[in-house]
């Protein structure tokens, strides 16, 4: 199905999980995943094209080639967007380890925005 090397060692992924769920997923060109984050951790393994992963927590972001895998972290504090800026398809596998039966794969979060500027202006 899908092969790729980790750069660190795996945490303990199904510690919690009351349902494990694979998906292929596919983003064309310019395809995104749209900001959102997940309920319990992932792994992501990169089978085709260049995935672009932003955090919206500080806007970093990673690049993952065909052959990487990397472990996406639960929580809302961990919200981020996928893009495919190529020109190819994206193709990733995602293993979700879900805490519950009815936890969904993702939440959807709004775009973060430039933050509130709280100094005092002089007029």
């Amino acid at each position: 199905m899908a092969r790729g090397l980790v750069s660190d060692t795996l945490p303990a992924l199904g510690r919690h999980a009351q349902l494990v769920q694979v998906r292929r997923i596919t983003l064309p060109a310019g395809g995104t995943t749209g900001w959102h984050y997940h309920h319990g951790p992932l792994l992501i393994v990169v089978s085709q094209g260049v995935l672009t992963h932003t955090l919206a927590r500080d806007l970093s972001t990673e690049t993952v080639r065909a052959g990487q895998a990397f472990v996406e972290a639960p929580g809302p504090e961990q919200g981020h967007i996928g893009n495919n800026l190529g020109t190819t398809p994206l193709v990733m596998y995602a293993i979700y380890f879900l805490p519950s039966l009815a936890s969904p794969l993702s939440e959807a979060i709004p775009a973060p925005g430039p933050q509130p500027d709280s100094t005092p202006h002089s007029e």
